[in-house]
């Protein structure tokens, strides 16, 4: 089973147990909570009701949910006047018969007495007074007959409760029942210095079974959307999560069969788990560029060192044979006696020259071949490196009678000086050796670069693409080996500096650019 159908399926699992669990409570908690619910509001709507009418005395602000039920009676402390009000509006009632009043004051003793023992007595002596009570047996204006007690379910009190509001208002709630039908009656009362006021809401206390009903009705409905949201949810999260993580595979997959030397980075939105590791991994594929982008450039400086190696074996090797050709020659001659070659002390320096040439030329190739990765660095004056130079040469210079214009300021480098040194004695060298008796050296240091211009030839067009190959030459009349400009070039490099010559008007132009 893929990821996909795992998730799917432990997704269809989890709603499933929340779609039960939700079942469960609509069908045993919400009717429950519904009943108390009803209970707290309709005792709220008694208190509220009770509480506007003692500040305002009608029912003009009050706000009620069983306006025409509800009905307060209002009962002055002294007088004959009992006042009924709810919504539809007030009456006065005025007690006109003695015996009736008399028992209407006994029962406002009765919410005036504070005494339970008293309270019941009056109770007991109410009753006998209205049993006995003549206006209901002697000359009524209406006659009243029960032919037959129509209730045939007797009532029953399960349950009172009494609950004091404040100081003057009190709630008492009486739970009730036919055998069928269940009643709740609240009846509040307050007691303040002028009159009593009595609030009565008689309502039917919702029950159980008729909420169950309705929601096994419902269910149906319930079940089919529950069982539709949790297909559409499950497949829609399942993809969102899944999707990612085939996308990481799929992705390091093709890498894994990928040829070329670079990682591309991963595509994934959000901010979750997967995201972070889609992160981290393009994390790992920049350093894995950066290392093959290294790996690639020692690759290609090591290429670059074995074919230097060749070619100065190849062509240091032809180099070498004329200087030892011509020193065995020379050699010979004197150990011989051959002709002019006896006069040793004539051409034994001629000798030496030619094995101080192969020397140097074997000390340049061993120096290029020196590894400079670590090399030391200084704070140095370009100007103080050329200003040694010149006056190292000023013996040629002076013997070729070339004139040196000089526009030089000072320029602060950070770089290695043997190098630095090296690169520059080759560019005036070769401006000395290529410049004709009497001819012009330019030299010029500016915040960017140095220039050094000889005056009077031209390298050959055919040689100046190559000029900065070893062993090439740009003139054979002049006793170089070609190893002067390679030198510039490789060191420059090394240095992370840009060398350029070029031919312009009757010269050459060698500019060092750092």
């Amino acid at each position: 089973m893929n990821l996909y159908k795992k998730t799917l399926v432990y997704g269809s699992i989890i709603s499933t147990t929340v779609v039960g669990l939700m079942l469960i409570y609509f069908i045993f908690m919400i009717p429950s909570l519904y009943v108390d619910y009803m209970e707290k509001e309709n005792f709220q709507s008694i208190k509220k009701i009770q509480s506007e009418y003692v500040k305002t005395g009608n029912y003009r602000e009050i706000q009620t949910k069983n306006p025409t039920g509800t009905v307060t009676f209002k009962i002055p402390k002294e007088g004959n006047l009992i006042y009924l009000a709810n919504k539809l509006g007030t009456i006065k009632i005025d007690i006109k018969d003695e015996e009736l009043v008399l028992v209407f004051n006994k029962i406002r003793d009765v919410f005036l007495e504070k005494d339970s023992e008293v309270i019941k007595e009056k109770k007991q002596e109410i009753k006998e007074m209205i049993s006995n009570f003549k206006f209901l047996k002697n000359n009524p204006p209406i006659n009243l007959e029960f032919l037959q007690n129509d209730n045939l379910n007797v009532f029953k009190e399960i349950s009172s409760k009494l609950t004091v509001v404040d100081d003057n208002t009190i709630i008492f709630e009486s739970n009730s029942t036919d055998g069928l039908n269940f009643y709740t009656t609240y009846i509040a009362t307050t007691l303040n210095d002028e009159e009593i006021i009595l609030s009565i809401l008689p309502v039917m206390t919702p029950e159980i079974g008729e909420i169950k009903s309705i929601i096994y009705q419902s269910l149906p409905m319930i079940i089919s959307t529950a069982i539709l949201l949790i297909l559409i949810s499950t497949v829609f999260f399942s993809r969102k999560i899944v999707i990612p993580i085939e996308k990481l595979a799929y992705h390091a997959d093709y890498m894994r069969g990928n040829e070329k030397l670079y990682v591309e980075p991963i595509e994934v939105k959000g901010s979750d788990e997967i995201a972070v590791l889609a992160s981290s991994l393009n994390e790992l594929y920049k350093k894995l560029n950066e290392t093959f982008k290294e790996l690639e450039n020692k690759n290609k400086s090591l290429y670059e060192q074995n074919k230097r190696q060749e070619v100065f074996l190849r062509a240091s090797s032809h180099q070498l044979k004329t200087p030892v050709a011509a020193s065995l020659l020379l050699v010979d001659g004197m150990i011989n006696e051959i002709g002019k070659y006896k006069d040793t002390k004539t051409y034994l320096p001629n000798v030496k020259h030619q094995l101080l040439s192969m020397r140097k030329i074997i000390d340049e190739i061993l120096y290029l071949n020196y590894n400079y990765e670590g090399m030391e660095k200084e704070n140095l004056d370009a100007l103080d490196i050329v200003s040694e130079i010149l006056f190292a040469y000023e013996i040629q210079i002076k013997a070729k009678k070339i004139q040196v214009k000089k526009r030089l300021k000072s320029k602060m480098l950070n770089t290695n000086r043997e190098l630095l040194y090296k690169i520059i004695d080759n560019l005036i060298n070769n401006g000395i050796n290529y410049t004709e008796s009497m001819g012009n050296i330019r030299i010029e240091i500016t915040e960017d670069k140095l220039v050094v211009t000889n005056y009077g030839v031209n390298i050959n067009k055919e040689i100046l693409p190559n000029i900065f190959e070893p062993f090439v030459s740009g003139e054979s009349g002049i006793g170089g080996h070609g190893l002067g400009l390679y030198i510039v070039s490789y060191y420059s490099k090394i240095l992370g500096y840009n060398i350029t010559i070029i031919n312009i008007k009757n010269g050459v132009e060698a500019t060092l650019l750092w």
